[in-house]
Formats: C-alpha cells, structure tokens, sequence
C-alpha cells in the first residue's frame, strides 16, 4: 500500500499477544521503526477482560452457573417461556416479561445485562422453578429453585449491579460512533477513581493510577445501598450471622480491589498525559482561562511547534464559532477557517487537535467489519472471491457512511445506463491483469476451505 511509517501516530489493538508481545509483536516490530509509536490496546477489550477476571478470581462460581442455566432452562423450550409469561403477568397485573439474557462470550460486558434483567425478575424467577420442581421432578430446575431461595447469591448480584453499570456506561462510549473523543480517557479515569475510592479511607490523598493503594484500604467499605439495605434486612430477620456477613463482605471487597488492579494494569500507557486530551475538548477550549497542555503536546509532538501552538490556543477563543456542541465539527471548521489574508492562524493548533480524534481507543468499528464480513462470507457463499467481498463491504459501508440505504439511495443515471447492456460485464482493459489476483483470491479462499476441514 506504499504508506510511510513515520507517519503512524499510534497502533489500536486487542492483548492479544501477537500483537504486543515484548519481542516479536506487531507494536514492538513497528515500535523499532517509529520510536514515538503510541500503543492502545482497545479498551473495550480490557474493560470485558477486567471484569471477566476479577469475578473468576473473587466472587463464588455458582453466579455465573446461576446466570447461564437461567437463560439455558428458557433458551430452546417455548413451552417453558408460556408457561413462565402465564406467572409474570399474574403477579404483575399483566405486564409482560423482558427476556431473560445470554452472557455471550462475543459481546462485551454482557454479563451486566444478565444480571439486571436477573435481578428484576429474581421473585418470578424463584416462583416458576419452585413450581416447575414439583411438576417436572427436574433436578436442574430444584438445583436453580435452592439457588434463589439463597439470599447471599441475591446480595451478590445486588453488589455487583452498579458497578457493573458504571463499566458498561464507559464501555458503550468507546464503542459509539457518535461520541467526543477528546473526553473518552476523561471518563475511564473517572471510573477508575470511582471504585478506588469505594476501597480507600477518606483521609487517602493519593492518586491511585501513580501509588499503590494497599496502605489506605478502608477495613469495612461501603459496598452500595441496595447491597447494605438487603443485608441489614437479613441481619435483623436473623437470617445471616456475623461470620457470614464478614465473608460476604471480604470476597465483595477482594472483587473490588482485584477490578481496580485490572483496569490499572490495562489502561493506556502514560495516562496521565493522554487524558489530558480532554483539554482539547470544545467546552474547555473556548475557556477564557485553559490549563496548560504543554506536556501533552511535547509528548505527542515533541517540542517542536509548542509555542506556536500554545499561542494559537490562547486566542481560538475570540472568534464567534458556528459549531461549539460537537467537537469533531468544531476542529473541521478551525480546521478550515480563514483570515482576511487567506492563512490559517490556528493551522498547527487544528492539525494537532486532529491528530488526537483519530486516535485507535477502541476495535469496536474492526468488530462491526467482521461481524458484516461474517453475514456477507459465509458457509454457503464460502467461494466468494475476495475482490467481490470487498466490494459489498465497500457498499454496504459507503451508504451507512452517508446516512443511506438500499431503499432511499438514488443511482447514478451512468450505471442505469450500463444495466441490461453488455457494456456492464466488460472488463475494462486496465483490468486485463486480474487474471493474477483472481489466482491469488483462489489460493487463499483454497486455504480457508482447508481450515475449515479442521
């Protein structure tokens, strides 16, 4: 493709090891090429990972057996779906159920929506395999009845619902589309704080991404209102002992120290430079009063152009802008203003602030290209040449890209005049070497077909 390195900015990628092995993966390869290279591994990826070991380390197996064989007992039975619609609308005046919720291995932090949609519907949920234990005589269903008649498995749950919400708000802004970029490192920062904060004493004033942590431990933490309302309530029933109690506490306060390391250990390297990104944002730009960004600028740019754009920054605010909500749009018109002398007195300043919105934050957008690659190559059409894939990729994401579709989008009146004719199946001369890539599409599609024996 004839791209120069040198002017590769960073590299977005998963922990996958061929990608950021220390010494033969794609980032330490190209890091050799580029010194400046910034690597990010998606944060999509390490908010998933994060959680997914800190509940495997910490907290009991059975809530995740709990979660599965919920959805499993309704997943391929329509029978039991009536059945368990027939119970909610009774016990809810004949409101409908939501469905109950796969944790999927390919969608990330689903497991946050399991436990929400578990959590709703916990009473109807005991009620229907409390019955359906006695009228099936099913082992599994009076496996899953004594697990929600445990009230430590719905303590747990109630634990981890909020949490579990912060982390999927911050992973939904990483995977939208329509988000301010500058502000994404602003708000895993402020998570991050968050749940270090629900661990440390309030006399703790250190900063937990540069410190460690494990001297400020607060001993009794508050784990949450609903959790400290469901346990108190238990306390008072007799239902829960103090040994208990301090047990259940112990493994919430192990999951929320084992998370935190995660995320510390997975967030971006310097980070405490790159969430200064957010000062770029339009909301602090068109400030009278900045913050310096001195530091971020030398470390993306080096110390060239720091002063120019130190001071174009300091009066960007005194021109009347059109776009002040939506960052990108902000920088694409500083990107494009011009003075009475045809220059552009925020050129360096508006490439720089460019240069940090295509930063690779997440694999979100490589994922929807897969999963589109899956729908248009598959089994059935596992001949496809590669040129032909590529090209329905191209449409399908060129009419998204321009806010069509099929229905609504107009051809040009060229093409209409090729349909039917033979001029639309002639190849062009300038295509007279295709024969070699066609040869190449049907050795690589050759080892698919051999993998897929596999």
């Amino acid at each position: 493709m004839k791209l120069d390195l040198q002017n590769l900015l960073a590299i977005g990628t998963d922990n996958a090891s061929v990608m950021v092995g220390i010494n033969n993966g794609v980032y330490a390869k190209l890091k050799a090429v580029v010194p400046s290279l910034i690597l990010i591994r998606c944060l999509c990826h390490s908010l998933q990972l994060a959680v997914s070991h800190a509940m495997i380390d910490t907290l009991p197996r059975n809530l995740e057996f709990l979660i599965h064989e919920t959805y499993n007992w309704f997943s391929k039975s329509s029978m039991r779906q009536i059945k368990y619609t027939q119970l909610y609308e009774t016990i809810n005046c004949g409101e409908r159920p939501l469905q109950i919720l796969q944790v999927s291995d390919t969608r990330w932090l689903s497991i946050e929506a399991a436990v929400d949609r578990t959590l709703h519907q916990w009473l109807e949920l005991k009620t229907h395999f409390n019955m359906t234990r006695l009228s099936e005589k099913c082992y599994t269903a009076e496996i899953l009845y004594k697990m929600y008649c445990d009230e430590t498995n719905l303590l747990y749950l109630l634990f981890l619902k909020p949490i579990l919400s912060e982390i999927q708000v911050v992973n939904k802004a990483f995977q939208s589309e329509k988000n301010d970029h500058l502000k994404l490192l602003k708000d895993l920062n402020i998570v991050v704080q968050e749940i270090s904060k629900k661990l440390v004493l309030p006399s703790c004033k250190v900063d937990p991404l540069l410190s460690s942590i494990d001297d400020y431990l607060d001993p009794k933490p508050y784990l949450g209102y609903s959790f400290e309302k469901k346990i108190e309530q238990l306390r008072k029933d007799g239902k829960i002992n103090a040994c208990d109690e301090q047990g259940i506490r112990e493994r919430c306060k192990s999951f929320l120290l084992n998370l935190f390391k995660q995320l510390k250990q997975r967030l971006p390297e310097n980070v405490a430079i790159l969430k200064k990104i957010s000062l770029l944002s339009v909301d602090n730009v068109l400030k009278a009063v900045k913050e310096p960004i001195q530091s971020l600028v030398e470390y993306m740019n080096g110390s060239k152009d720091i002063d120019a754009i130190e001071l174009q920054l300091s009066k960007i605010n005194l021109i009347d802008w059109t776009n002040k909500t939506d960052t990108i749009k902000f920088w694409d018109e500083v990107n494009k203003y011009r003075d009475a002398s045809g220059n552009n007195p925020f050129a360096k300043l508006a490439a720089f602030a460019l240069s940090m919105l295509i930063l690779p934050y997440s694999n979100a957008q490589v994922e929807r290209v897969f999963s589109q690659l899956n729908l248009v190559k598959n089994k059935v059409r596992n001949k496809m040449s590669i040129k032909m894939t590529n090209a329905i990729l191209t449409i399908r994401f060129g009419l998204k890209r321009n806010g069509k579709c099929c229905y609504n989008y107009v051809l040009p009146p060229e093409v209409l005049r090729q349909i039917g004719s033979k001029e639309a199946y002639t190849k062009k001369a300038a295509e007279s070497s295709s024969q070699v890539t066609d040869k190449n599409d049907d050795d690589i599609n050759f080892c698919f077909n051999e993998c897929d024996q596999f």
